[in-house]
């Protein structure tokens, strides 16, 4: 497969130290957060001007929620901690503590009021995101909880493991309601449609699988990567899926009214020459936003899959801002994937 030139140096180096392992998206659309080995970093989302950098972790961040209002941002690391920022000041406004091992996944209730960790101490901690109290420990698990998502009232939690299973439980009592034998492989990822009607897991066994919350019934299973699947990412209509993983690719699919996707997928981005580790979605549904352990972020147009710009952390451990002078022609081979080439 050809590879495209990396295109033109437009913008300043910034000191980088690692490959970014997760990164989120503001509700106003207009900042990227990104964290990596230490640092979390807080990007202009179409300049790319690094706006601030946050630190206070020890050890590698793995999940990071923004609140609805995008006033404050969660964080979480390997070293156990959960720390709570003011994004306007970049300030740190509280530490918690609680989880005995790595918090791995986090998410914000659309209320704005409960924040729920997930640890590889295999429980969920729920806690009052604005004082940092301790609300619930939530135990079932037999391994690492990878992944958490909630629905949009509320009301419920679910949450993926590395023991194979997704648990929904009930979030004003902490009971389980139920336990979902999920795939052959651990959960790596959960997304919740907006609708509140379904949701999605994504595992090391390869699949994409959906489902009804309601129920817990299992509405269809995706095919499409052909190594462990690590991120999934929702678009704010619920018309669009991305998934993505170690194969080093982007699928992205096309969601019915009912949830349930096509067999197929409607592009297939490549590009990334390492697992792709983190999705984004911008709130207007315009911009994919990817991380990989390659050490780059790139941003993709959603609904054409056209490859936009690329953040380059691999000279120098420093991130480059790249943006494409001439224009990208996209070509849809018999292998059912979309190459990139440059227009001279």
């Amino acid at each position: 497969m050809f590879t495209p030139p990396r295109p033109p140096l437009v913008n300043t180096r910034v000191s980088q130290a690692d490959y970014v392992r997760t990164l989120t998206i503001t509700p106003d659309g207009q900042t990227l957060i990104t964290g990596d080995s230490k640092d979390i970093r807080v990007w202009h989302l179409v300049n790319g001007k690094l706006l601030r950098t946050l630190q206070g972790h020890l050890e590698p961040v793995r999940s990071l929620a923004i609140s609805p209002g995008g006033k404050l941002l969660a964080s979480s690391s390997n070293d156990g901690t959960i720390q709570i920022w003011c994004l306007e000041h970049g300030s740190l406004l509280r530490t918690l503590t609680g989880h005995l091992g790595a918090v791995l996944s986090l998410k914000i209730s659309s209320n704005g009021q409960t924040l729920v960790s997930g640890s590889n101490d295999n429980s969920l901690k729920v806690w009052n995101l604005n004082d940092g109290k301790l609300l619930q420990s939530l135990t079932g698990h037999s391994g690492s909880v990878m992944a958490v998502t909630m629905s949009p009232d509320g009301e419920n939690i679910i949450s993926g493991s590395f023991d194979s299973t997704i648990k929904i439980w009930q979030t004003s009592n902490g009971k389980m309601l139920r336990s979902i034998k999920a795939h052959h492989n651990w959960v790596a990822s959960l997304v919740m449609n907006p609708d509140g009607q379904t949701f999605a897991s994504a595992s090391s066994d390869q699949t994409i699988k959906i489902w009804q919350l309601k129920t817990g019934k299992l509405l269809a299973t995706l095919k499409s990567h052909s190594n462990w699947v690590d991120a999934l990412a929702i678009s704010a209509d619920g018309k669009t899926l991305a998934s993505s993983g170690s194969d080093q690719t982007i699928k992205i699919w096309k969601l019915g009214k009912d949830g349930k996707p096509q067999t197929s997928p409607l592009y297939h981005l490549t590009g990334h020459s390492g697992s792709v580790l983190s999705l984004a979605i911008s709130p207007d549904n315009q911009t994919l936003v990817s991380s990989s352990d390659d050490n780059t972020v790139r941003f993709w147009q959603l609904n054409t899959g056209k490859l936009l710009r690329i953040i380059n952390n691999k000279d120098n451990n420093s991130f480059y801002f790249t943006s494409s002078e001439k224009p990208a022609m996209l070509s849809d081979d018999d292998d059912s994937t979309i190459r990139m080439w440059r227009v001279r």
